[in-house]
């Protein structure tokens, strides 16, 4: 009667001492409270409707067309989405455990001259959770395919905001070039000028020099920014996951114009940025980690499980399946008793895990919070920039005027009209990089303000 009170008594302390050492965390409520003091919003407001979508700062047709192909065919979004398969099913696996395990099976044997001898069995296997550890290791992959959710969502959205702002590139890139192409044919007029009053002894050599110079600098801007236009449009290509150019280039190639239907700062909604779904992935995370250290500390904790089983022998296969079976039923609780530390410095490390996982988190709210300000601060200054490079344009465009009429007439010299007309050109060319930088920046903003698609 001494040994089974001995043994009580183990597992009594084991049970005790491993109480002891538990401190539940709250890692959560501290990242939650980070959220509500920097961003002034709640984790729990993630779910709410935004505003409106990322999309909607183009609403252009065919660039929703092109972002549609995108989430359909590239090949990094779709790895993502099997990641996320791959979490549903390992979730599954998770919530399995928490079930009886029941296997059949059936033997048959025979053996020269002899009858034929069937065996069947049932077998149940059932570990109680008592603890509730496989609960809690359920929650734990609940959370992991709760963060594989939001990063499938986040490189939606972003894939959505690269096709724009490719987009957005190669509208850049075909005024440039259209730009160059206007200063290319000036330099060109002015040097045929040049060559005839060189001809009337007019002027010198030097400004014929002068005028091929320019206007061969000139070709070579122009060959760079056809150029760089292919290769965005191989960038918007390799992003649409279609091979070929066929998906883009028919339909680009022309367009010239940046869009004027985007919508204005101002009429931007408030936005949320606990619906960034990089934020909600990191704070699900520290929620997994949490599960995962409630785990870790409940294998210090006795367990119990229980098995029974079914059998039967005969001769004939009937009466070996529905005749009379001898059962079984086997309980076993187990507890640890020594294992040099090992129990404990796997829950302290759940746990050092957990805060690693909230300061990920933090590390990402004030990566969030610090490109919303660089990207409303952006949005100002590059607005002030275009709006004086605008004015200057039409003072340079004026001047131009000017400074041709008075070259016709010789009171000012070649060197004066060219820097007159490379002003005015760079000025165009500056316009239209502003423009680009503006709505690029705004699509970077809504991202950062938690829109997507």
């Amino acid at each position: 009667m001494k040994q089974p009170t001995y043994f009580i008594s183990i597992i009594s302390l084991c049970l005790l001492s491993a109480c002891s050492t538990f401190d539940d965390l709250a890692f959560d409520d501290k990242a939650s409270s980070q959220l509500q003091a920097l961003a002034k919003t709640n984790v729990e407001q993630a779910n709410q409707t935004a505003a409106i979508p990322l999309t909607d700062l183009l609403a252009i047709a065919e660039v929703d067309n092109l972002i549609t192909t995108a989430l359909a065919n590239n090949p990094g979004l779709q790895q993502t989405w099997l990641t996320l398969k791959t979490a549903e099913q390992q979730f599954n696996v998770s919530s399995a455990a928490q079930w009886p395990d029941i296997s059949a099976q059936l033997n048959a044997t025979k053996a020269e001259a002899n009858t034929a001898n069937y065996n069947p069995g049932l077998n149940v296997a059932w570990t109680l959770d008592i603890w509730q550890q496989l609960a809690n290791a359920t929650s734990a992959r609940e959370a992991e395919l709760a963060a594989s959710g939001y990063a499938y969502q986040g490189a939606r959205d972003l894939l959505a905001a690269n096709v724009m702002q490719s987009y957005l590139a190669l509208v850049q890139y075909a005024q440039l070039i259209d730009i160059e192409k206007r200063k290319v044919s000036t330099l060109k007029t002015n040097e045929s000028v040049i060559v005839d009053r060189y001809r009337k002894g007019l002027i010198d050599l030097k400004d014929l020099d002068t005028a091929k110079s320019s206007t061969q600098s000139s070709q070579a801007t122009l060959v760079d920014y056809q150029e760089q236009y292919q290769q965005a449009l191989r960038n918007l290509t390799l992003l649409t996951g279609v091979t070929g150019t066929g998906v883009t280039k028919n339909r680009l190639i022309y367009r010239n114009e940046f869009p004027e239907v985007i919508m204005p700062l101002d009429k931007i909604p408030s936005q949320n940025l606990a619906r960034r779904p990089d934020l909600q992935q990191a704070y699900q995370g520290i929620i997994g980690e949490q599960y995962q250290h409630k785990v870790a500390y409940k294998a210090l904790l006795p367990s119990l499980s229980l098995s029974a089983s079914l059998s039967s022998n005969n001769s004939n296969l009937h009466d070996a399946l529905f005749g009379s079976n001898a059962w079984q039923l086997l309980g076993q609780l187990t507890a640890p008793v020594f294992n040099a530390g090992k129990l404990k410095s796997e829950v302290e490390i759940a746990r050092l895990s957990a805060e690693k996982s909230y300061w990920a988190f933090q590390d990402t709210l004030l990566s969030a919070v610090n490109e919303v300000d660089n990207a409303i601060a952006q949005e100002q200054a590059i607005s002030k920039r275009l709006t004086l490079t605008e004015s200057a344009l039409q003072s340079a465009k004026r001047s131009e005027v000017t400074y041709t009429e008075r070259y016709r007439q010789g009171t000012v010299s070649l060197l004066d009209l060219l820097q007159v007309q490379q002003q005015t050109f760079s000025l165009q060319a500056q316009v239209t990089q502003l423009t680009y930088q503006k709505l690029n920046n705004r699509i970077t903003l809504g991202l950062a303000l938690g829109l997507g698609v």
